[in-house]
């Protein structure tokens, strides 16, 4: 793992610990794992934690594996689903204009910040620079472009 995964999986374990307000000795117990080696993870002391272990922590946590696996680069955004499909599987109930709103705010808002951290760090400025160059006035919803058909 590099180190910005080591922090990820801190943060991850101990504060999901922390909310839940189980100490390290009563997570290791229901994980069947060592209180030494829950102790050890959380204070970043493994470079690479064995997957079972983890695992194992990750279910007393309630915290998703595929969460638990991006944080520790076990899975890229290459192995994630696309948004769509993501969306599909998760909110089976959504329409597929529904679903164009979420991937133009998605990807809008990802423009968005990435202007304002290569240049301004000023994101309001680089929302209204992004709505100008949409031709959208400020705060209006994103648009949905014309369905094949119509």
């Amino acid at each position: 793992m590099t180190p910005e995964q080591t922090v990820k999986l801190i943060n991850l374990l101990k504060d999901t610990r922390e909310k839940l307000r189980l100490s390290v000795n009563e997570v290791a117990r229901q994980a069947n794992v060592d209180p030494g080696t829950v102790w050890r993870i959380e204070q970043g002391m493994i470079a690479k934690p064995r997957m079972e272990s983890l695992v194992a922590i990750a279910r007393v946590l309630d915290i998703n594996t595929v969460d638990l696996f991006t944080a520790v680069g076990w899975l890229t955004e290459d192995d994630l689903p696309a948004l769509d499909i993501y969306l599909r599987a998760k909110f089976g109930n959504l329409s597929d204009a529904a679903i164009t709103d979420i991937e133009h705010y998605v990807h809008r808002t990802q423009y968005v910040y990435s202007l304002a951290d290569s240049h301004t760090r000023n994101a309001p400025a680089a929302a209204r620079l992004a709505d100008h160059r949409a031709h959208r006035p400020p705060h209006a919803p994103p648009s949905t472009p014309p369905r094949k058909g119509n």
